[in-house]
């Protein structure tokens, strides 16, 4: 039996981006300034220095963007919907219909080509007003004030569009872009720091919960019954297993899975409506939940949705030490150096299928086997990758091809042993903006070239691995 064989014909098969990603286009339909144009414009911030204005051109390009995505043959595609391009200052005060028009063309676009759309609503851009009202959110106003986007994009594309993304991982989000905290990723525009800033994360992932919980209670409400979608939340999957057999380890493990993943759905999944006990224990200054929020957070979620790029292995740490990040230090355990092959170089990423496999059988036990959707899985090219003459060997990417297949491997066997996956996403369709890193990490399974006016694209070859496992998984279906 075939690995394409072996996922039932409901499977969603997909590639994903994110608007400021690729977009480009910052001052086209009218659409508002955002975080990240700030960080942009601040003298260091984007590693590889990069002008401010380079961009895949997304935007300007994306009828070519669905040809491509055609020819791969995906069942569904994942991209957010810039709130700055809908909503300029990030509230409802100017709809910029430009900006709605455009999205509702992709959409159609997308359908006539036989592909889903699948919409995150917050993928790391926020309207640089809101940040700066009340540092992001860290203030409520400014909860509301997404809800009322998520509510406008109920309504202007709930038609074309049925399954709903409302974050993108929080966690990280919380900890990277909305204050600046010593150890972590710094993702947020360069401001004075807030009073207790080393509690913001906490608190801000504590108000978008929050706001999820209201987006969907919103959904499900008001939209649900005509338009008949389903609403999820994507976490950041990076599941820790213990460095050594000692108890120590093993409840230092199970604190780290606490604060990287139970922490942003537990308060969803579990019959508390809580954080984790293990926060609640460590962490004095935890905010609390009344009872209306439990009741309102409590099983807001049709599907979680993972994005998954390695795992971890954590050790407890000993009197005195204190860990290089600030999570680490308030769950008293530390990471070590794992088993697992570092298949891009020296990067972040690393080849661990069985830490997905692992996560899989855990959601199923801990939570009552809801469906997951694999929203982001993939790996960036080998380092030294861009100083190669030839671009056919930029293309040929065969550690990308393992690392794609090894992750549908564990996939394979997690449905087999009954995990309730319905659907894997590869990150990400073409290189792109990667944030911070800005264009010196490529992610994409096709090449851009950002030498060219045209930033013409060009499939890797794993992009045709992908499409011809794709085929087959089709013809084996009779979906042709």
């Amino acid at each position: 039996m075939s690995l394409p064989s072996k996922f039932p014909k409901t499977f969603k098969f997909a590639t994903a981006t994110a608007a400021y990603q690729i977009e480009g286009a910052t001052r086209l339909d009218g659409r508002g300034i955002s975080t990240w144009d700030e960080i942009r414009a601040e003298p260091g911030r984007i590693h590889d220095n990069s002008p401010a204005d380079l961009s895949c051109e997304g935007r300007l390009k994306y009828k070519e963007d669905v040809d491509l995505l055609a020819r791969i043959g995906v069942t569904s595609y994942r991209f957010s919907i810039s709130w700055s391009r809908i909503l300029p200052d990030g509230t409802l005060s100017k709809i910029n219909e430009d900006g709605v028009q455009f999205y509702r063309d992709l959409c159609l676009l997308l359908r006539d080509n036989g592909i889903e759309p699948i919409v995150t609503l917050f993928h790391f851009d926020m309207p640089l007003a809101i940040y700066d009202n009340g540092t992001s959110w860290l203030n409520r106003e400014n909860c509301d004030h997404f809800a009322a986007f998520a509510n406008l994009c109920f309504e202007r594309f709930g038609d074309l569009v049925k399954t709903w993304i409302t974050f993108n991982e929080i966690n990280m989000h919380a900890w990277s872009s909305v204050v600046k905290i010593e150890g972590e990723l710094w993702l947020c525009p360069d401001r004075p720091q807030v009073e207790n800033h080393s509690h913001a994360p906490y608190i801000a992932a504590t108000n978008m919960l929050l706001t999820h919980a209201k987006i969907y209670q919103d959904y499900n409400k008001n939209f649900k019954e005509q338009q008949n979608g389903v609403v999820g939340i994507t976490m950041g999957g990076r599941f820790c297993f213990p460095a050594s057999d000692s108890s120590e380890d093993i409840a230092a493990a199970n604190r780290a899975n606490d604060w990287l993943f139970n922490y942003t759905i537990e308060p969803i999944l579990s019959e508390s409506g809580d954080f984790p006990v293990s926060m609640r224990e460590k962490l004095p200054f935890l905010p609390k939940f009344s009872e209306e929020e439990k009741k309102l957070i409590r099983d807001s979620a049709d599907f979680i949705g993972i994005n998954y790029y390695l795992s971890h292995m954590v050790r407890n740490i000993s009197d005195g030490e204190v860990p290089t990040s600030q999570h680490e230090r308030d769950a008293s355990y530390a990471f070590v150096e794992g088993k697992w092959d570092k298949i891009c170089g020296e990067t972040w990423v690393r080849y661990a299928p069985d830490g997905l496999h692992e996560l899989l059988k855990y959601v199923k036990q801990k939570y009552n086997n809801i469906p997951v959707f694999i929203t982001e899985n993939g790996c960036m090219d080998l380092i030294g990758d861009d100083e190669k003459k030839e671009e056919e060997d930029v293309l040929e990417d065969k550690h990308r091809i393992k690392y794609i297949a090894g992750h549908l491997e564990a996939l394979a066997k997690a449905l087999e042993e009954g995990c309730n996956v319905i659907g894997y996403t590869v990150w990400t369709l073409m290189d792109n903006f990667e944030w911070d890193d800005g264009f010196a990490v490529k992610f994409g399974i096709c090449r851009v070239d950002f030498d060219s006016p045209d930033k013409t694209r060009t499939m890797k070859h794993s992009a045709k691995y992908y499409q011809t496992f794709i085929r087959e998984f089709k013809k084996h279906h009779n979906i042709l």
